[in-house]
């Protein structure tokens, strides 16, 4: 009877033991799966926040911040590195002093890149602002920039990098204002210098090369060409139309003053008899053209005299053709050999002023 409560007792105390380890086994495995959720969920949390971070970087870095923000972007790149490596050695299961880097130590050097990031943005928008002329302006002339003045853009650039590291200082508003302004000043300079280069200078040359008391009236016919040229590149330097159509037309008076002057040249040369040939032959020319275009006989007129009767029916039949476009009694071809005929002499004004001195002499 005895033997039979001792062997109750026992299977009791087994079976209430077992139970309970059960019970016991159970709880420890119950931790350990809400361990692994909130680890899992810890890694989610810091993975998240690095992510983000690193596709912002990514889209930053296509947005020119090591130019507009260099010092600002290399604390990014640093800092993102140094995070990175923070991130690989996270361990939910090993966090603390004597572990590894604890959940808080790495989030808040994910939100210290962030903030990175936000600065460097911050500084572009400030120079992009503050420097909108002169960097569009840069853009513009860069391509157009030869060996003889790269110098000048050289200088602008590194003026440009110290204007940036400036802001980067956080340097007074109104300091940077008057470095700004010193820039654009700089790179107005450079793009008058390529324009002057370009338009004015070629032009220039040909004209030092004029002899001012030999053809004083033409010296100064282009002397006032050059004048209006410097001002349209001084006023308005990209306006290649009006650039162009000035320099052309200094080109043309510049061309007409080298045949005036060797033809006063020749004339200043010529003995008294060949004078005489060169007044008969200008005014046979006249008076031949007089006859077959005009049908009048100008041998009567002074040279002078002829030209201006040639000018005052030439206007007058041109005036015709305009207003009835019939019964027109000039042509385009003879006008344009009549023109020609003249050209090949030297300008009408010329000829007669020569012509008038000669006869005087």
């Amino acid at each position: 009877m005895q033997i039979l409560k001792l062997t109750a007792i026992i299977l009791f105390i087994t079976l209430a033991t077992g139970c309970a380890s059960f019970e016991k086994s159970s709880s420890v495995a119950t931790n350990l799966q809400q361990d692994k959720i909130i680890n899992r969920a810890l890694n989610q949390r810091v993975q998240d926040a690095i992510t983000q971070v690193e596709q912002h970087y990514l889209q930053a870095k296509d947005e020119s911040f090591s130019y507009y923000a260099p010092r600002t972007w290399q604390s990014v790149e640093q800092d993102l590195v140094s995070t990175r490596k923070l991130v690989n050695r996270f361990d939910p299961n090993n966090q603390g002093f004597f572990g590894g880097p604890s959940e808080a130590s790495v989030l808040a050097s994910i939100a210290e890149v962030s903030v990175q990031l936000i600065q460097a943005q911050k500084i572009k928008h400030q120079v992009t602002t503050i420097l909108a002329q002169p960097l569009a302006d840069i853009e513009y002339l860069t391509p157009k920039v030869g060996k003889e003045w790269q110098r000048d853009l050289s200088n602008i650039n590194h003026n440009i990098i110290q204007f940036i590291n400036n802001i980067e200082k956080n340097r007074a508003v109104s300091r940077q204002q008057i470095d700004r302004d010193k820039i654009q000043k700089k790179v107005h300079d450079l793009e008058i210098n390529l324009v002057n280069a370009e338009y004015y200078s070629p032009l220039e040359k040909q004209f030092h090369q004029l002899n001012k008391q030999l053809i004083p009236q033409s010296y100064n016919e282009v002397f006032l060409g050059l004048q209006q040229l410097n001002n349209v590149i001084t006023t308005a330097p990209r306006d290649t139309t009006a650039l162009t159509d000035t320099a052309n037309w200094i080109k043309k008076d510049i061309q007409s003053a080298k045949h005036i002057a060797a033809d006063v040249n020749w004339i200043n040369n010529l003995d008294k008899n060949q004078r005489e040939e060169i007044v008969l032959h200008y005014r046979a020319t006249l008076e031949g053209l007089g006859l077959k275009f005009l049908n009048q006989d100008l041998s009567n007129l002074s040279y002078k005299a002829q030209v201006t009767t040639f000018e005052r029916e030439l206007s007058a039949q041109l005036a015709e053709f305009e207003t009835t476009e019939s019964d027109v009694t000039i042509t385009d071809d003879a006008e344009t050999k009549i023109k020609n005929t003249l050209i090949e002499t030297s300008t009408e004004e010329e000829i007669a002023e020569t012509t008038h001195s000669i006869v005087n002499n």
